[in-house]
């Protein structure tokens, strides 16, 4: 199916100049039980796959993102602690850190202004702290306590900021991480979690420069990790929510058209089962897309209509255009299949023959109209034949007619011989020219055996015919039944030869 879809999407035909399809094998290839029961399976399969990378995926992104949002909520407490501050450039005077001529402190507890850090802390729960750059000169170890471990000093000395210690003590005066500082002087910013004050904080440090860009100290702002990412969990959770739902509706629609091209190829699959069987389906396939399927429909409905118009052809060709029974060409068309049924299942067929009597005399006398007229007559009888029993009967030619009857016994066959009869008697069509009644009559010859691979239908023909002859040599108005010999050897004589049509033969021909 896909190899025909991709040809369409290639501009190239998929049926050949007569209006076959190239292959109908690919038909074949799929019947399968239930086509959206496997679509479902592969979604199924292909969803979590699509799920667990989605998870990974989300997960890394989500991630991502709360270190993101912590980041940009720590740089606006920064913001917003240095708007409370006051304004103008950092600088230093007199050994002491000043935003503008704010002074926020030189390192001693009598000079640290706490106003600004700790209103910051009341409104936010953030603390901060501004520190002042020093040489570094005499800088070492400071040892770790229960509640905070050692870490080397760096030349960044807290001068003023809202945390204690845990004994209630201000940490103004002492120096940052040796880590940190060197953060500060390289890059100019430092973030990650820090042991401040007995307790672990995610902190953003920032550099502060005067006004012809050089570092002169540095503010730093944390919150406590647990509520930080509680509060940050919380928006993510909601995004989360907002992303699950866009990916399952985004799925719906995936499954929706998915089902919309399942259900076609489904109806697709159907139709050219229709037509690999040998039929021709009544209504066109309707496809509301003009995609690759809304072009692979009218391709196939483009074939089904050329189909159809030449099956109407075969039709006329095969049907007698007087009385609307098949000619010899349906005939033999219509006798190989039921031929190779019988032969296969070991059933047995019967051919039977028959023809006006004195039919000549009757057209010579009465004119072709009525000649005409009595054959449609017939006909009309056979039709009706045809409708009860299943049989197949066609105009042989002339007067004649010939029905095929398979899978019937003799006695059915004889039945149906009988009716015949007596339907052309009930119509007691005149005829004053024949030799054997003043009404129209028929002569009637059949012939019944199990098909075998050297029997064809001239044999059949050949035994009914004789079968017939001899109706017509001894009463006419009647019919003969005959069974086909198992070593059959046609006379090619013909009735004119005198000699049966082999030695079992029960029916000698006369001259």
């Amino acid at each position: 199916m896909w190899e025909y879809t991709r040809r369409i999407c290639l501009r190239r035909p998929i049926f050949s100049k007569d209006g076959e399809l190239e292959n109908l094998t690919f038909i074949k290839a799929l019947r399968f039980r239930s086509l959206r029961f496997k679509f479902v399976i592969l979604l199924l399969f292909f969803s979590v796959l699509t799920v667990a990378s989605i998870f990974g995926i989300m997960r890394k992104v989500l991630m991502q993102m709360e270190e993101t949002l912590i980041a940009n909520r720590l740089v606006a407490d920064i913001n917003y602690i240095e708007d409370l501050i006051g304004s103008g450039d950092w600088n230093i005077k007199s050994d002491a850190i000043y935003r503008g001529d704010t002074p926020i402190g030189d390192g001693t507890e009598a000079m640290a202004n706490f106003r600004p850090f700790l209103e910051h802390e009341r409104k936010t729960g953030t603390f901060s702290y501004v520190f002042i750059k020093r040489n570094g000169e005499g800088l070492g170890y400071v040892e770790g306590t229960a509640t905070q471990k050692g870490y080397r000093q760096g030349h960044y000395l807290r001068v003023a900021g809202s945390t204690k210690d845990p004994n209630g003590q201000s940490i103004v005066g002492t120096y940052i991480d040796k880590q940190v500082a060197d953060a500060l002087d390289e890059k100019g910013f430092y973030e990650g979690e820090a042991n401040v004050a007995g307790g672990m904080i995610y902190c953003r440090y920032n550099a502060l420069r005067d006004k012809d860009g050089n570092i002169v100290g540095a503010i730093v702002v944390g919150r406590n990790i647990s509520e930080l990412q509680r509060h940050v969990r919380e928006i993510v959770r909601m995004m989360s929510i907002g992303m699950t739902a866009a990916i399952l509706l985004l799925g719906g629609i995936l499954f929706l058209s998915a089902n919309r091209w399942i259900s076609m190829i489904n109806k697709i699959v159907n139709y050219l089962k229709i037509i690999e069987e040998g039929s021709i389906p009544d209504e066109p396939l309707v496809s509301r897309s003009r995609d690759e399927m809304g072009m692979l429909v009218t391709e196939i409905n483009h074939m089904v209509d050329s189909l159809r118009e030449k099956e109407i052809l075969r039709r006329n060709s095969e049907i007698d255009q007087l009385t609307g029974l098949a000619n010899r060409f349906g005939l033999n068309r219509h006798f190989e299949e039921v031929f190779e049924d019988c032969y296969k299942n070991g059933s047995p067929l019967a051919v039977g023959i028959m023809d006006i009597d004195f039919f000549k005399p009757f057209n010579d006398n009465y004119g072709h109209r009525a000649g005409d007229e009595c054959i449609a007559m017939l006909a009309g009888i056979l039709k009706d034949v045809e409708r009860k029993t299943k049989a197949f009967c066609a105009r042989f030619g002339g007067d004649e007619f010939l029905i095929v009857c398979n899978g019937l016994g003799r006695d059915a066959l004889e039945a149906i011989a009988k009716e015949i009869k007596d339907r052309v008697l009930e119509k007691r069509v005149p005829h004053a020219y024949s030799q054997v009644s003043d009404i129209v009559t028929l002569s009637q010859g059949y012939c019944c055996g199990v098909p075998t691979q050297y029997k064809k239908l001239n044999d059949y023909i050949y035994m009914a015919d004789s079968a017939m002859y001899e109706v017509k040599k001894s009463t006419k108005n009647n019919f003969k039944l005959a069974e086909m010999p198992d070593a059959f050897r046609p006379n090619l004589s013909g009735r004119d030869g005198g000699r049966s049509c082999c030695p079992q033969c029960p029916w000698p021909q006369s001259q």
